[in-house]
């Protein structure tokens, strides 16, 4: 038996193409019946099958299969297709499965929970511990709002309030993974020394100073599109996004970075229009963006284009970010960015229960 993947100068963990030749009669019955729920099997001939794959279904088949050198072929397949995102202090294997990584606002005029006691040193403690219970991998402190309209804040300022609840949280919750959203150079060098795991600029490294901080740390990073600068490459979001990211991506290896230690996030809700259009386009662009083969953050919680689309205000934004968060994770989002950890862990939960039949 031969086995060859007819798209392996692509990505994919949707559509990957495999072609077994050479069977004889006995390997093609038994492929048929290993494959038997898959529709996209094909026989292209007596002694040759065609078929199109998940990563998942990949996976599954490996385990079927018997002979060894068959079995290492379909592994080299599947190393092909994995997606790991790593940095100083942690490893993810996220081919097949997603993460929660849990939002906490140090800021009091946050757009979900803006709240003075969000800069309560206490609060800040017992919502960390309460999101690792419920099955956090991840814990970003945010210093200064972003959201449409936002009043912006000194890099001083934003430190000022990001700085004890590090160090509070570092030595309290020593193996928990932390990451800072800022687009400041300024407070992204002393977030790093604080012992910060990953950086989030939702400008995406835009300019010389922070991409400086980055080439000097060499931390985990968040690279986001929010639109908010316009298209530069393309008229519409899914010509638009590839290609932000492919050069992005060439431009952060250059300073060191491994593809391991880079995320990318479409930019979901900060286009400040009526319709909310350009959010959905964000979204439905998941799958496209996931053949970029890096680590992709579904960050749409709660957000506030789900009012404007489907008139979900308030907590029923949980029910269409739990539904969008979902058909993100089937087209190839890995990093859920949350502010509901427990009910989004069940979501990824029953995900993989379900896989599993």
């Amino acid at each position: 038996m031969k086995i060859l993947e007819l798209n392996q100068e692509s990505f994919s963990l949707k559509n990957i193409i495999l072609k077994f030749d050479e069977l004889n009669h006995n390997e093609v019955i038994s492929l048929q019946k290993k494959l038997y729920r898959n529709g996209s099997l094909t026989r292209l001939a007596p002694d040759s099958l065609l078929v199109v794959l998940t990563i998942d279904d990949l996976a599954k088949l490996i385990n079927l299969f018997e002979n060894d050198e068959d079995k290492k072929m379909l592994e080299v397949i599947y190393k092909r297709h994995q997606i790991i995102w790593s940095g100083k202090n942690f490893n993810f294997d996220l081919t097949r499965k997603s993460i929660v990584y849990s939002i906490v606002n140090v800021t009091p005029d946050s757009f979900y929970d803006g709240n003075p006691d969000n800069l309560n040193l206490s609060h800040i403690l017992k919502r960390v511990e309460a999101d690792l219970e419920n099955g956090a991998s991840v814990l970003e402190l945010g210093g200064k709002s972003s959201k449409p309209g936002y009043d912006d804040i000194s890099p001083e300022e934003e430190w000022n309030r990001l700085k004890e609840p590090i160090l509070e949280l570092k030595k309290n919750f020593p193996k928990a993974i932390f990451a800072v959203d800022t687009d400041e150079a300024y407070v992204m060098e002393r977030v790093l020394d604080a012992g910060v795991d990953i950086i989030n600029d939702i400008d995406g490294f835009d300019t010389n100073d922070k991409l400086k901080v980055v080439e000097k740390y060499q931390p985990a990073v968040v690279a986001m599109n929010n639109g908010r600068a316009g298209f530069s490459y393309a008229d519409n979001v899914y010509e638009e996004l590839p290609l932000f990211f492919e050069n992005k991506k060439e431009e952060l290896l250059q300073l060191g970075l491994k593809a391991e230690q880079i995320v990318i996030d479409p930019g979901v809700g900060f286009f400040n229009g009526d319709s909310g259009s350009d959010s959905l386009e964000r979204v439905k662009a998941t799958e496209i963006l996931s053949r970029i083969g890096l680590p992709l953050m579904i960050a749409i919680s709660r957000k506030s284009f789900m009012g404007k689309l489907f008139n979900a205000q308030g907590d029923e934004r949980l029910f269409s970010s739990l539904v969008l968060e979902a058909q993100m994770v089937a087209d190839g989002g890995r990093i859920l960015r949350v502010h509901d950890v427990k009910e989004t862990k069940r979501l990824l939960d029953a995900i993989e229960i379900y896989k599993e039949f």
